[in-house]
């Protein structure tokens, strides 16, 4: 299961969500310390009315990494608990390297309770070290566009290029900038979410689908699962799942299993 859905900025201001088609909107939030997207709230509550699953984003800027993660939760905390939360990471942020990422990552966790994504092109996933970023449990949002710059529609099979690194899934990739859906005359960005409306729901909450406030969840395996499609669903990882039940080939579970989600 699978949904297909678009990113924005302030570069698709107004773009009426009613017309275009998709499962799903992120849509850039905030920059550095000083920048908030106007549209980002119009573009929201859009949104909202017409029950897409929604995601906001922070590009990251040129300061301290807890100074901007608190920045960007300061100015979208009407969405948290109800949107899934992201680092964009690319541009003159990248050379800081992971150590930052993970302390805005970090930082963003303690203030809303909730595990954001992080975004990264193929060169970035592949050329630093993520494993401390994997060892958080953080989910990957992958960029990598297998057919450059062809215009295209949605195409929720899209091969990754390059691989995922430590990070080992994506939950979210972006396999275009040229996308062209009916209702907009520009390119848009296409992403595939591989998870159902639960999975969603389940990283913009923070805690595990049906979890409650706290205690142990553990799930029964079904025959059909996977340990990946087990973590996509409440929010989490597979290597994550591994670590916590002692499961050395996370290829290998069974109909009847019990796995501790936390």
């Amino acid at each position: 299961m699978s949904m297909n859905g678009i990113d924005i900025s302030s570069w698709q201001s107004g773009i009426d969500l009613a017309k275009v088609p998709c499962d799903f909107v992120i849509i850039k939030a905030t920059e550095g310390l000083t920048y908030v997207n106007p549209d980002c709230d119009r573009a929201y509550q859009q949104g909202l009315k017409l029950g897409k699953k929604l995601g906001v984003y922070h590009f990251a800027g040129k300061n301290g990494a807890s100074q901007e993660a608190e920045y960007f939760v300061n100015n979208i905390k009407g969405y948290i608990g109800k949107a899934l939360l992201a680092l964009d990471w690319e541009g003159s942020g990248v050379s800081r390297g992971p150590a930052w990422a993970k302390e805005w990552l970090d930082r963003v966790r303690q203030l809303t309770g909730v595990k954001p994504v992080i975004y990264m092109n193929n060169g970035t996933v592949n050329g630093y070290d993520w494993s401390s970023v994997a060892n958080g449990d953080y989910g990957l949002w992958n960029a990598g566009y297998y057919a450059g710059s062809t215009a295209m529609g949605y195409n929720p099979d899209a091969p990754i290029i390059g691989g995922t690194g430590a990070l080992k899934l994506a939950a979210l990739y972006q396999y275009t900038a040229s996308g062209r859906l009916s209702g907009y005359s520009d390119d848009l960005d296409l992403n595939v979410f591989y998870g159902d409306r639960a999975a969603w729901d389940a990283y913009a909450a923070g805690s595990p689908a049906g979890s409650g406030s706290g205690g142990t969840v553990v799930y029964t395996v079904k025959s059909g699962d996977t340990l990946s499609g087990i973590a996509l669903k409440y929010g989490t990882t597979y290597q994550h799942l591994a670590q916590i039940n002692g499961i050395a080939n996370p290829n290998l579970i069974y109909p009847g299993q019990k796995i501790r989600i936390r």
